[in-house]
């Protein structure tokens, strides 16, 4: 994404953290309307990586959009409508991976993966003249029946253990290990499935499986509270805020000295993490791997 792009995003979210509004700060479940994963109305596939997810989102928050729907001026175009005069679009990327073959010094030939990225802008359907009567449908994210008992499957999958009990809920580094209350503690069933997310992305640092530098506890719960957010959109989760507001604009002033490159960071660690337990899943037939895997793509 261009650097005006991106310095957009990076601002409206250091702005979110200020004020505890953030995306990841508000409860969603699966089915709300104004919450829905947004998708391109042309192709019917969901914008995947955290910028598009996050520069739609905060968009649609802004505006006060309720549709998931977005395509550029030319699929508008092809839909039979045009965005209204004055309108203004918002950038979503697009990655392609070539893979180029190279002949190294010795002789030997060396296979390289060349990432190409471009830049759409895109509009909002309620940005435009008439309804998209004629658009893709939306992908259908079901919600998971059983949220904690999925949850559990997914640390499972994860290769974690899980075990319940106390009055805290804690990934612990040196067991390898997650703890969390018993069910009845909790006063709703998504809050449960929302903290072991929560946990399940700490857990996802450590060194046998992405490394992830800790050291700053407030990137990494940052890391943490914006990972659960997107896994719980990939997986039909609920989601609800696992810290209170005051405790992340607490993060966001730590943020501060170097917030553009921390909270890049942050978010791409976040993605990482989502994509990991994503592949952990599949590996162990907890969900369906997708024809074309696209987790760093937009679909533009």
């Amino acid at each position: 994404m261009s650097k005006r792009a991106i310095d957009g995003i990076r601002e409206a979210l250091i702005q979110g953290l200020m004020e505890g509004t953030a995306p990841w700060q508000k409860p969603w479940k699966p089915g709300d309307k104004d919450v829905s994963q947004p998708y391109n109305a042309s192709s019917g596939r969901s914008y995947t990586g955290w910028s598009n997810i996050i520069s739609l989102w905060i968009a649609s928050d802004k505006n006060g959009y309720t549709s998931p729907a977005w395509v550029t001026f030319k699929q508008a175009k092809d839909l039979c409508t045009h965005p209204r005069k004055g309108e203004k679009a918002t950038p979503v990327e697009f990655w392609k991976f070539h893979k180029k073959r190279e002949k190294k010094e010795n002789g030997t030939t060396e296979e390289k993966i060349i990432p190409v990225n471009r830049i759409f802008y895109v509009f909002n359907e309620e940005q435009l003249a008439d309804p998209l009567t004629e658009a893709a449908k939306p992908p259908v994210l079901e919600a998971q029946p059983e949220p904690v008992q999925f949850v559990a499957r997914l640390i499972e999958a994860s290769g974690i253990p899980l075990s319940w009990g106390g009055d805290k809920a804690y990934y612990r580094p040196s067991t390898d290990g997650i703890r969390l209350p018993r069910p009845e503690q909790f006063h709703e069933v998504s809050e449960i499935a929302a903290t072991g997310l929560h946990e399940l992305i700490h857990a996802t640092g450590a060194p046998s499986r992405l490394n992830r530098d800790k050291s700053d506890r407030a990137r990494e719960e940052v890391v943490a509270e914006a990972g659960a957010w997107l896994a719980a959109m990939r997986f039909g989760l609920p989601a609800t805020p696992e810290n209170s507001a005051s405790y992340l604009t607490g993060w966001a002033s730590r943020l501060k000295g170097d917030q553009a490159k921390e909270i890049d960071r942050a978010l791409a660690d976040a993605q990482k993490a989502v994509n990991f337990i994503e592949q952990m899943a599949q590996q162990c037939g907890l969900i369906d791997g997708e024809e074309d895997s696209t987790a760093a793509t937009a679909a533009a």
